[in-house]
């Protein structure tokens, strides 16, 4: 679509005048000295555009304000200093103030580009007024999240939905408002592109409430072969570990592979279990007299230690009879679902995961185009900073996953209270988020935050300090080439119960 260039003589009733340029300016950065009482209407991430001298229009951020006096200059004693000990009123003579403009672009032709002049000192810079909605420069598309933070209600930020399937992560302390981020803005962005969106819900509190007659629970779900074997691998302690825990392992493998354990209920799924435990054994350690050797007397003992001291419960999850096959089957039809992870330990959880996700992998392997969204709620459970146990099938699974999706329009949305470290998502995984929602941030995050931010000039202070629904766009889905700061509506019954 082509763009007419920017009129800045028609904007001018939607322009106010703030400032001008000052010296050191560069291509991509610069000051601006703001009028006298403009300090109080200008706001860090105000937007604004400057009329550079050299030649064309350039649209920018205020990012890092801070004020001068030379009366009151700590340095050295002044009479501004003898008389603020009194008290008293000092001069504003040799008082300015001032914020750094982070470059957005170019905006000449009526769309961002690369700007390549130096902003001349002395360049008048504008505020934009409600009667220009400045977000028309960055892009035409029709996809909209949100608005800008510090604009108004009708400067809608465009996304470029295309890169949906780069995957996306959202981050933000507890009361950041990741959920209402993505219940509100998220989701329906995935509904509208096409997406069918499955969202796994690892508390059961902060989805399925919202999305009644959506709602799957976890044990309704069957798990594949190899998810059982993870999964009662884990429960039953990897039969002690060793060389003969990893024996059983393979022997478990035979038994489940036969599909004739199953009971009616879990008490009757043990019996069997074992049962079958001591036949692959007995076959496996007997020689041709019929004699049990030494080693299949340890194995037997082991297995029945193992399976004794099974709690009866940790069965269910292996009792669930809805195939991950049926589950895509009715989220087609339905284009949303939830699937409640509340119940059970976190291995019983992270098996029904691997069990849908290796569903999903073969259905991408057979180079099917599949549009699914998949929404996973606290991320760090399934793919830590150290992995260990059944974390690094989900770790490796999720980085699969995010490789094939690419491909084959499978979009990963991870949510997480931190970015890195102890209390984030493996960097392997992160790798392939190429859309974030940085909220505010942990005290523990601001390094590995202002990484994202090295050139932006947001400060980890800034992060730390953001209030609930507010969040830096970063990444693909981002027409612009800097960081923006968008936000949303919360619904005020929805504020009052809590994200």
């Amino acid at each position: 679509m082509k763009r007419e260039p920017v009129d800045l003589d028609g904007l001018k009733g939607s322009l106010e005048e703030i400032g001008v340029v000052a010296s050191g300016s560069r291509e991509n950065e610069s000051l601006v000295i703001l009028y006298e009482g403009k300090e109080r209407v200008v706001t860090n991430e105000s937007l604004v555009l400057i009329e550079n001298r050299n030649g064309n229009k350039v649209l920018a951020i205020c990012r890092g304000g801070f004020g001068i006096n030379d009366s009151l200059r700590t340095s050295e004693y002044t009479p501004g200093i003898a008389y603020a000990r009194r008290g008293g009123s000092t001069s504003t003579a040799k008082e300015y103030y001032a914020f750094r403009l982070v470059a957005i672009g170019d905006v000449t032709s009526g769309r961002i580009v690369q700007n390549a002049k130096i902003i001349a000192p002395g360049s008048r810079v504008y505020r934009f007024n409600e009667g220009f909605n400045p977000m028309t420069f960055l892009s035409s598309s029709e996809q909209r999240l949100g608005y800008y933070a510090t604009g108004y209600k009708t400067w809608e930020v465009p996304v470029q939905a295309e890169y949906i399937s780069s995957h996306i992560g959202i981050f933000g302390v507890t009361g950041s408002g990741k959920s209402f981020l993505c219940r509100h803005q998220v989701v329906p962005m995935l509904l509208r592109n096409g997406y069918d969106v499955l969202i796994l819900d690892w508390k059961g509190s902060d989805y399925a409430p919202h999305y009644p007659g959506k709602v799957l629970n976890m044990g309704d779900v069957e798990l594949d072969d190899e998810a059982i074997i993870d999964y009662l691998a884990s429960a039953l302690n990897y039969f002690g570990g060793g060389d003969i825990g990893k024996r059983l392992e393979l022997y478990l493998g035979e038994v489940i592979a036969t599909h004739n354990w199953k009971g009616k209920d879990e008490f009757e799924t043990a019996k069997r279990l074992l049962s079958e435990m001591e036949r692959v054994i007995i076959e496996d350690n007997t020689d041709q007299s019929g004699k049990l050797s030494r080693w299949g007397d340890t194995y037997l003992r082991k297995a029945t230690r193992a399976f004794n001291n099974l709690d009866r419960q940790d069965l269910k999850p292996v009792m669930g009879t809805m195939k991950p096959r049926e589950i895509v089957e009715r989220l087609r039809r339905e284009r949303l679902l939830v699937l409640d992870l509340s119940y059970g330990a976190k291995e019983q959880k992270l098996s029904v995961f691997l069990s849908i996700a290796r569903h999903l992998k073969r259905m991408m392997e057979e180079k099917r185009t599949i549009n699914v969204a998949l929404v996973i709620d606290e991320a760090p459970q399934y793919c830590p900073w150290q992995p260990r146990g059944l974390e690094e099938r989900t770790t490796k699974t999720l980085t699969e996953l995010a490789a094939l999706g690419r491909s084959y329009k499978l979009a990963l949305t991870l949510i997480s209270q931190g970015i890195a470290g102890e209390i984030g998502i493996n960097a392997a995984v992160r790798r392939n988020l190429n859309t974030l929602f940085v909220g505010r941030i942990h005290p523990l995050d601001a390094p590995e935050a202002e990484k994202y931010f090295a050139t932006s000039y947001v400060s980890s202070d800034q992060l730390l300090r953001l209030p609930e629904g507010h969040f830096f766009l970063i990444g693909k889905l981002n027409p612009s080439p800097v960081p923006l700061l968008i936000t949303f509506e919360i619904p005020e019954e929805e504020r009052v119960r809590g994200a």
